[in-house]
């Protein structure tokens, strides 16, 4: 067997087995406890957009 022939099935089992992985991963999707806080990312900044941006600290000039 050559070279090519070596890494090429080679990389045929690396996709096969990230394939299957990827699969696998999309059918059982995230695990989250049942007592998950409900925070979003847009949450987050419109928060900091309601205090000026500064994170609700005082400017001291």
């Amino acid at each position: 067997m050559g070279v090519t022939t070596k890494l090429g099935l080679y990389a045929l089992g690396l996709v096969a087995v990230f394939g299957a992985m990827f699969g696998v991963g999309s059918l059982v999707g995230p695990v989250l406890p049942g007592s998950a806080p409900e925070h979003s990312v847009e949450q987050l900044q419109d928060s900091t957009a309601d205090t000026g941006g500064n994170g609700g600290r005082e400017e001291t000039r």
